[in-house]
């Protein structure tokens, strides 16, 4: 499920600049261009995180996340500004506001602050035990894991909800696991992530027909800190991408 921005400001260009900024990190983003407008949308349905300007006419920053805070007290609230009074910091703060960002916006920085809901995988293993001490691993790690032990299980948990992104052993009791990694990978499409400990040659190849950017292999027993760079690789947006957005 992706998490919800509201972002708030008058400035039309900024707001369409960062609204498809984070659609692209995978939010989902509304728009609001006054602080009424925001009370508005707020009521209607909830939000993750708000990000307003400190300054707007009518209903600026600090006083709209007072406003919103009764309405949704566990939404995180971030104002940016270019400048503005330290009385004006100090209301914004004491309304509870977990940052204040500086215009032009690092993205980066925004990123970092923002709440992003945790990866779901698919995690396809008909070795019960192996599967969850996998699935214990990666719940540590902030993953959501869903489990499925046949290829028919699996499929039928795509189908039901789609994950982030899927971790496929090679030889299953009712089918080929890259098989189904290729159907995920090329159809639906999905990152996949195989993993073996026959044949590692055989999968290792199909892996290479797969987009690069859209799958890994990992021949068995691996560190677990091979298995989290390869997901963080496949299902964690890159945050490359410095630079302000003004």
């Amino acid at each position: 499920m992706r998490q919800r921005v509201l972002i708030v400001d008058d400035n039309h260009e900024l707001t369409d600049n960062l609204a498809e900024l984070l659609e692209d990190e995978g939010y989902e983003v509304a728009i609001a261009e006054t602080g009424e407008r925001a009370l508005e949308a707020a009521r209607e349905r909830g939000f993750d995180a708000v990000l307003a300007d400190l300054r707007m006419p009518g209903l600026h920053g600090a006083a709209l996340v007072q406003r919103l805070s009764q309405l949704s007290p566990r939404t995180a609230y971030l104002l940016m500004t270019a400048y503005a009074s330290d009385a004006l910091l100090g209301e914004a703060l004491a309304a509870g506001v977990e940052a204040i960002l500086a215009k032009p916006l690092d993205l980066n920085e925004l990123l970092r602050r923002l709440p992003r809901a945790p990866a779901t995988l698919l995690l396809l293993e008909d070795d019960a035990a192996y599967a969850q001490a996998l699935s214990e691993t990666l719940a540590d790690r902030g993953y959501a894991v869903r489990l499925a032990s046949t290829t028919a299980e699996a499929t039928a948990a795509v189908d039901a909800s789609r994950p982030d992104a899927a971790l496929l052993d090679v030889f299953l009791p009712d089918g080929n696991g890259a098989a189904l990694a290729r159907t995920l990978c090329l159809a639906a499409p999905l990152p996949v992530l195989l993993m073996t400990g026959y044949d590692a040659d055989g999968a290792a190849a199909l892996v290479q027909s797969l987009p690069a950017r859209a799958s890994r292999f990992l021949t068995k027993p691996f560190e677990a800190s091979a298995l989290l760079d390869a997901l963080r690789s496949l299902v964690r947006p890159a945050r490359s991408r410095a630079g302000a957005v003004s």
